[in-house]
């Protein structure tokens, strides 16, 4: 029993930057839709669940998806698809999510704030499901060894917690625009910093550093390191005034 519970705070993927502090006011989430330059901003629906955890967990080539994979113990993306389709639907994550959509079609996605996966007994239960039970017990010290590259952020800074496009709409300005809503979004929520960690070898570092980011901490570990192949994470923030 214990053990189950253990893999009840277990967090599904998108909420991999648990350490995130929450954000004032709670997370970025219009009631509205939002038009932006080119993009439409939105609250996500529980129909695009599976859609979104797909544009998570990315493609094969993804560095962040080789990462997630290997942490995981999957050794295709075919195996990990529905896990974390049913990580997200167990743990109602489309519910802290902004889709950026270009001619209605989903094109980005954007997580803010403190993760606040719902925990229970069905999360646990998909975890167990998808994994086996043997890698599900393996789960839990990964995820401390996970930990301990994950950067505290600063308490009162905004936080972004996922942010990604899809594979066929990058290169296309769609990255910098979500970013740059994120920003207003920050700025119109009297936050005077923002912040986001990223694998040290995540070449998503340079679209962070273009909008104006610096690193500010970097943390690795031998056993993360050969486990998923990555020194570890990287700090970055950005100040608003």
């Amino acid at each position: 029993m214990a053990d189950v519970q253990r893999l009840l705070r277990v967090p599904a993927f998108a909420a991999k930057n648990a350490q995130g502090r929450a954000l004032p006011g709670g997370a970025a989430r219009p009631t509205l839709t939002i038009v932006g330059e080119h993009l439409t901003f939105r609250p996500a629906t529980a129909d695009e669940s599976d859609t979104l955890a797909d544009l998570f967990l990315g493609v094969a080539e993804q560095e962040s998806t080789r990462v997630a994979m290997r942490l995981y113990g999957f050794r295709s993306l075919e195996a990990a698809r529905p896990f974390f389709r049913a990580s997200w639907r167990a743990g109602e994550n489309w519910r802290d999510s902004i889709v950026a959509l270009s001619a209605g079609q989903i094109v980005g996605v954007l997580q803010t704030g403190e993760s606040s996966v719902r925990l229970s007994l069905r999360l646990g239960l998909a975890v167990i499901a998808r994994l086996g039970p043997i890698h599900a017990l393996r789960l839990p010290r990964r995820l401390r060894v996970r930990s301990r590259v994950t950067p505290a952020y600063p308490g009162d800074a905004y936080v972004i917690r996922e942010f990604h496009v899809t594979p066929a709409c990058r290169g296309r300005g769609f990255g910098a625009e979500i970013l740059a809503y994120a920003e207003r979004d920050a700025r119109n929520r009297g936050f005077d910093e923002m912040a986001v960690q990223v694998l040290t070898s995540n070449p998503a570092q340079r679209a962070y550093r273009r909008a104006g980011f610096e690193p500010v901490l970097t943390l690795t570990d031998p056993e993360f390191l050969r486990i998923t192949g990555a020194d570890g994470n990287v700090l970055l923030a950005k100040h608003l005034t």
